[in-house]
């Protein structure tokens, strides 16, 4: 059994190495990923190491633990047939037996132990499971998710354009020219690519405003890794700024921006820092970080779940969080229209930015409506309000 274990979690620190330094995504450094790399394989030979010596219940909790992150490492891999693809194949198969491993020992130790300590090891280990493994999956999950092609543009009317994020990174997208000297910036949500904004763009653009749709780091054709909380994310929105205030086709005081999610919570906080972006929408905005949790519901027992998500999407990307939007949307000085749909947490968390915000801002919750998706379910009225809102700032 220990024969076994040790070389499975040699296959899957292999990939995670693959993942830190070989194919770490592209523009980006060689130490970008260096502490999961490190903490990787800090982790991996411990277990290797102290495996055998572990009582048969607590190698059984090494054992799925170890298992269950390298099947979530490892099938956010298997889409495709790149090298990065094989190892993650590889460390998906490794995760599978080791969870095996771990589903042996307790059938090979039948009849040990009591009842409590049977109890206490079920307990503990769902309690583990919720609290820590859950929450690093997750983690795991939104540095990961793999590409999609990108495919033509909407119409021909669309350009393919390519510009540099503030740090750098190159970044992909597609842009329609202004015929009214007004343009807006569209930013996308997390996990998506520029597809998931093409009717927010095509609805502007039948008012004559020029869009830019892109892909966000990590996303599409762009540079970077994934990352699903939008974190960087203020860098390419800088740069998708300096690229319209250098088109002839734009007045560069009529730059407006509408963020989709995870691309809301982005533009909120640049926003915050800037004063050329003349008007912005947020349309399902929450929270970009621990931080954001936690001032809207303060210390509770629930928020350890969140908290070691983000820790691992810190560890994982090796980007460190934006401002908390609380303090960003107090520094707001450009109008600012809110959407929230539904009636639950995005309701609230709106709700308490429209509360702390000193500038000119108005939030709009569709209580029927779902995430980002009110451009659908309530096309003729958020046409009018979103289009109405942009004519009053930038015409």
């Amino acid at each position: 059994m220990t024969a076994v274990f040790r070389v499975a979690v040699l296959v899957a620190l292999a990939h995670a190495l693959d993942d830190a330094f070989v194919h770490r995504g592209p523009g980006l450094g060689l130490g970008q990923h260096a502490l999961a790399g490190v903490l990787a394989v800090a982790a991996g030979l411990a277990a290797i190491v102290a495996f055998p010596r572990l009582r048969p219940g607590v190698q059984a909790a090494v054992a799925f633990s170890y298992g269950v992150l390298a099947v979530a490492n490892g099938v956010m891999h298997v889409r495709h047939a790149d090298a990065a693809d094989l190892t993650g194949l590889a460390a998906a198969t490794a995760g599978v037996v080791l969870i095996g491993v771990a589903a042996a020992i307790p059938w090979r130790e039948r009849g040990a132990g009591t009842w409590r300590s049977r109890t206490v090891a079920v307990v503990g280990g769902f309690v583990v499971s919720v609290v820590v493994l859950g929450p690093m999956v997750m983690g795991v999950v939104g540095t990961h998710k793999s590409r999609a092609p990108i495919g033509p543009p909407p119409s021909a009317a669309y350009a393919n354009v390519t510009f540099e994020a503030r740090d750098g990174l190159e970044l992909a997208g597609w842009y329609r020219p202004s015929r009214n000297g007004a343009a807006v910036i569209v930013v996308h949500g997390g996990s998506s690519d520029r597809k998931g904004s093409i009717a927010h763009a095509s609805m502007l653009a039948r008012h004559g405003y020029g869009v830019l749709l892109y892909d966000a780091r990590g996303r599409g054709e762009s540079d970077g890794m994934e990352n699903n909380y939008g974190w960087g994310w203020t860098e390419d929105i800088a740069g998708a700024l300096a690229f319209l205030e250098q088109r002839d086709d734009v007045d560069s005081g009529r730059i407006g921006a509408l963020g989709l999610s995870t691309g809301a919570d982005a533009l909120l906080d640049i926003a915050g820092e800037r004063d050329d972006i003349a008007a912005v929408v947020a349309d399902g905005a929450a929270a970009g970080s621990f931080d954001d949790w936690q001032n809207l519901r303060g210390t509770e027992l629930g928020a350890a779940p969140g908290w070691v998500m983000f820790s691992t999407i810190r560890v994982l990307s090796g980007d460190s969080p934006g401002r908390p939007l609380e303090e960003q949307v107090k520094r707001l000085q450009s109008p600012t229209l809110l959407i929230s749909a539904g009636t639950d947490v995005e309701r609230e968390f709106n709700v308490h930015y429209e509360t702390v915000a000193d500038g000119r801002l108005e939030h709009w919750n569709l209580p029927d409506a779902h995430h980002t998706q009110a451009i659908h379910e309530h096309r003729d009225e958020y046409e009018q309000r979103v289009v109405s809102f942009f004519d009053g700032a930038l015409t």
